[in-house]
């Protein structure tokens, strides 16, 4: 009786219940029947004796391993999707990255091709004017152009020393904004990265030339940044600042990614 009230407890259990309760079932079957009855001559009576079977405790065991099993077995797939969950994250922040690496390179390319501009002019795009007029633009744009073909190159080790040079030597340069964009880059891609150099360049644009077409990128990398050094809190704060002041900006996409990403 009390493994027939056992099996009908686990039987509300669902699925498992039914599982495990088969599972008893099979090991009384194995054991041998819960009762027996004996039937006396004696006087041409009968009566039945109730016997607890000898092996009945060894169906009581085998259920509880068995328990024991499933639950090791749910524990082991939900950290296989936890797993999975933290590879598929992974994958999509690397996407994310090559896209800005690959748009950064193509725009770095872009402006070592572009013309110089007049001394009149006072734009703001990629290539184009970013402070005030130099006394010689040409080796304005001479010295930016050198420090940029070693980012072209990859070589950030030598980028850095060029483009602080640069913006030391250039105070009124019109590439100053597109220098500390690639200085910020040049910053968090060395072999030893310095990610806090990084952050100040790309907040020197941010703060400096929010009109620039730099600026949303500045912004999406230095909450990209904050994130890598564990400071979600601060990338959050980027990141929406990024949507709501470049909402149509291709970087605000992938800002609300990242925010979904950072659980918010």
């Amino acid at each position: 009786m009390m493994l027939k009230q056992a099996i009908n407890r686990l039987a509300t259990h669902g699925f498992i219940g039914a599982l495990l309760a088969g599972a008893v079932i099979t090991a009384q079957a194995q054991t041998g029947p819960l009762s027996v009855e004996d039937r006396s001559g004696s006087r041409g009576g009968a009566r039945t004796v109730a016997a607890e079977p000898a092996g009945g405790n060894d169906g009581v065991i085998m259920l509880m391993q068995q328990m024991q099993q499933y639950e090791e077995q749910l524990q082991d797939l939900q950290g296989q999707i936890e797993r999975l969950r933290h590879e598929v994250d992974r994958l999509k922040a690397a996407e994310r990255e090559r896209y800005l690496d690959l748009d950064t390179r193509i725009n770095a390319l872009v402006e070592s091709t572009a013309p110089a501009p007049a001394d009149s002019e006072n734009a703001t795009g990629d290539g184009e004017e970013g402070g005030e007029p130099a006394a010689d633009p040409q080796a304005d744009r001479q010295a930016y152009n050198d420090a940029q073909r070693k980012l072209l190159d990859r070589d950030f080790e030598g980028a850095v020393p060029a483009l602080e040079t640069y913006l030391e030597e250039y105070p009124n340069g019109r590439y100053r904004p597109q220098a500390h964009f690639w200085l910020g880059e040049a910053y968090s891609n060395l072999k030893s990265p310095q990610l806090t150099k990084a952050r100040e360049q790309f907040s020197k644009v941010v703060d400096d030339y929010p009109d620039h077409s730099r600026a949303p990128t500045s912004l999406y990398k230095l909450a990209s940044l904050q994130a890598r050094g564990g400071s979600t809190v601060q990338a959050r704060d980027t990141l929406n600042r990024l949507v709501k002041q470049y909402p149509d900006s291709s970087e605000a996409e992938l800002a609300k990614a990242m925010l979904k990403q950072l659980g918010n």
